[in-house]
């Protein structure tokens, strides 16, 4: 299809390739027939479930939980439309070049909306469209409405994650609004896990309470009933004509005073904003001079953590892993005998989240070559690395420490125990089976080597089943640390060659 440069649907078809580029379109054959397996088996679920209903309405209880869903699905939306607009109204570059050519900054704008609003929608409506299709086949037409009320639920997600973005860059700068983005994506996704998980840290007594309170809410009268307008996204994809008009203006709406209201504000202030060379205060002047004396492993922990501690993104692939934990603490702090579960739990994600530390401070070094030649014997400084990879790890688990030790002993000193030697033995993994790559692509670090996944894997399962061992069947324990020493083991062997070879430094 040839399209006319410079008109807005010449750009929407490069940003939509753009977009194609980010599922990976290298692959292009193995996305479309697998896409096409996983379509057809969603039309056949949805031909299952739709051809024995006789109509729509249904009990409250499904509107509320399919209701639900919906909001879940769009604040998922809502995180992903956030950062999307960080990178492609910020992180691109290339705006200078866009205004400079012959398309109005008015439809630039409009479609980098737009396609922030097709990339956030466009997995719900992969799931959902099936179901409006099957629907005009077996009786219910109305599912049709699927389509215009997605469409316009993206376009309303687009705009309200546009200018939450734009607010805060003319707040906070852009800098550390792409931080806020990052961290606000993260952090609903965590949120949803723990949401969750709450009827299991919650006492009985409470549980009871939210219950009573929660079937008020869901009575016919109640802010919950079924039909209060809170569920007016969920009846609009049933093809109910208020609440889909409702959306339908909403989003429509929405999107047009979004776009017409900030994009001339965008172009004036926020463009400047992020190119602009921001003036800072040195190190030394704002906290005094640095000092170099406090010792070399003091030197190089701080520095390790720093350089975390700046990098939003690790932030929210790593340390954010702790939320996990939340769970399983308040599940110790209500029921002792639930710390059987709680230890190995504990230690494997304790593992897994040295493993990923100690690969960002060893493998993924910004400056090997400045290490290197540095005065310094190199299996020293990696050792050093090792250990600033671990240490918050110690710090983060350090509660749960603290109240075995006042409940259970032998589970306080099997937990500490159990925990070093998983964390310490992720590092060692790091040290002796070096895989040099980017930060950035933490993601992506499992895909280096499949044995190397499985020595990880080993390590943490086999410190978790010792721990385990230990408090409830100790004749299992030589297996367990048999198990657990496999993984350093196995790094000393697989990677002897790369360090004879100098593949660390």
């Amino acid at each position: 299809m040839k399209l006319t440069t410079a008109t807005w649907p010449w750009l929407l078809h490069h940003e939509l390739r753009l977009a194609w580029r980010r599922v990976g379109s290298t692959k292009l054959w193995v996305v479309l027939i697998g896409g096409g397996f996983i379509w057809m088996a969603l039309h056949l679920a949805a031909w299952g479930l739709l051809r024995g209903l006789s109509g729509v309405n249904f009990p409250p209880f499904i509107t509320l939980i399919l209701g639900g869903m919906t909001w879940l699905a769009l604040s998922l939306m809502l995180s992903q439309a956030i950062g999307l607009s960080v990178t492609v109204l910020f992180d691109r570059g290339d705006f200078d070049l866009l205004l400079s050519s012959p398309v109005s900054a008015r439809t630039v704008f409009i479609v980098r909306g737009i396609g922030v609003a097709i990339s956030s929608v466009s997995l719900y409506l992969l799931i959902l469209a099936p179901f409006a299709h099957v629907g005009l086949l077996a009786g219910h037409a109305n599912l049709l409405a699927i389509y215009p009320a997605l469409i316009c639920l993206g376009l309303l997600v687009s705009a309200l994650g546009m200018l939450l973005t734009l607010t805060l860059v003319r707040t906070l700068g852009a800098r550390r609004a792409r931080v806020v983005a990052q961290l606000f994506g993260a952090l609903v996704g965590a949120a949803m896990f723990l949401l969750s998980q709450i009827q299991n840290m919650l006492s009985r007594e409470t549980r009871v309470v939210i219950t009573d309170h929660f079937k008020q809410w869901i009575s016919p009268d109640g802010p919950l009933a079924a039909d209060s307008v809170i569920w007016f996204p969920y009846r609009a994809m049933l093809g109910e004509w208020l609440p889909l008009l409702v959306i339908m203006a909403m989003g429509l709406g929405g999107f047009w005073l979004v776009v017409n209201l900030t994009y001339k504000r965008f172009l004036l202030g926020t463009q400047e904003m992020v190119t602009a060379t921001v003036k800072k205060k040195s190190i030394a002047a704002k906290h005094g001079r640095t000092s170099f004396h406090q010792g070399l492993m003091a030197n190089v922990l701080i520095k390790e953590w720093k350089l975390i501690a700046r990098d939003p993104n690790l932030i929210t692939q790593t340390l954010l892993q702790t939320l996990y934990l939340l769970p399983m603490i308040f599940l110790l702090f209500r029921r002792q005998d639930m710390a059987l579960l709680v230890v190995p739990s504990s230690v494997i994600l304790a593992s897994t989240l040295a493993g990923s530390i100690a690969w960002i401070t060893i493998a993924a070094e910004e400056a090997p070559d400045l290490i290197g030649v540095a005065p310094v014997e190199l299996s020293r400084i990696r050792w050093m690395k090792a250990f600033a990879a671990v240490v918050p790890v110690w710090i983060m688990v350090s509660p749960v420490l603290f109240y075995l030790l006042f409940t259970h002993a032998f589970y306080a000193m099997v937990f500490a125990f159990c925990i070093a030697g998983g964390t310490l033995s992720a590092g060692l993994t790091q040290i002796w089976y070096p895989r040099l790559g980017d930060r950035k692509n933490l993601k992506k670090r499992a895909q280096g080597s499949m044995a190397m996944n499985m020595v990880e894997a080993f390590s943490a399962f086999g410190w978790a089943g010792m721990a385990y061992a230990l408090l409830a069947a100790p004749l299992w324990t030589p297996v367990g640390m048999v198990v657990a020493l496999m993984g350093p083991a196995g790094a000393w062997l697989f990677g002897k060659t790369r360090r004879e070879q100098g593949m660390l430094a």
